[in-house]
């Protein structure tokens, strides 16, 4: 029994349950938006999936709204909810953006799939581990990961900075700068949320304990 689930009262455990679901969900969108990003496949499949985070995430808002849980705990709980469906949906948001436009150059094509991969990747570890965070019995085992999720943020940022540099490249028309810039804001998105995610889960159990 992870702390989160020790401290909260009510409907403490099927809330946790279903914040694990919000995570294992994320986890399979990132299977499929990897595909769509190296295969050009469809997105259907990360479209369910977010249509799927989004049913969870109102299951559990209404679950914390409808009583059983400590007053002081609510709207950060609700932020918590909000930013964790939040990365699948910039996970969608990254694969609808990357089927509207086509980068013709061949080289230039497969160097932001390669980079976007490498975000991805990143988000998925990102993701498992928040999985140990919420299951973590201890504080400052929490913290250690939150700061790994952050280290993660910050190899993130780097990759989005090399899509930059690359989108304001001389070689490179207007549509073509626009959508890279689109792709690195969207892929950064998923992480940022996925940090956020960690800061907040780390605050409620911070005030908490101590």
């Amino acid at each position: 029994m992870g702390i989160l689930e020790r401290i909260l009262e009510g409907s403490e455990e099927r809330i946790i349950l279903k914040l694990n679901k919000i995570v294992d969900i994320g986890l399979d969108a990132s299977k499929a938006l990897e595909k769509v990003i190296e295969k050009s496949d469809k997105i259907d499949k990360i479209r369910s999936l977010e249509k799927d985070s989004d049913n969870v995430a109102f299951e559990i808002t209404n679950e914390i709204t409808s009583g059983g849980i400590a007053p002081n705990l609510i709207d950060t709980l609700l932020e918590l909810v909000d930013k964790e469906d939040n990365i699948i949906d910039s996970m969608y948001n990254l694969a609808r953006e990357f089927h509207r436009y086509k980068i013709k150059n061949k080289r230039i094509d497969k160097y932001i799939r390669d980079k976007l991969i490498e975000m991805n990747r990143l988000a998925s570890e990102a993701l498992k581990i928040m999985k140990k965070m919420q299951k973590s019995e201890k504080l400052d085992e929490i913290m250690n990961y939150r700061k790994e999720i952050e280290s993660l943020e910050e190899k993130g940022d780097d990759i989005k900075d090399s899509l930059f540099d690359l989108a304001y490249s001389d070689s490179l028309d207007f549509k073509s700068f626009y959508h890279i810039i689109e792709l690195a804001h969207q892929a950064d998105d998923v992480l940022d949320n996925c940090e956020d995610s960690s800061d907040i889960f780390f605050t409620i159990m911070s005030s908490i304990v101590t």
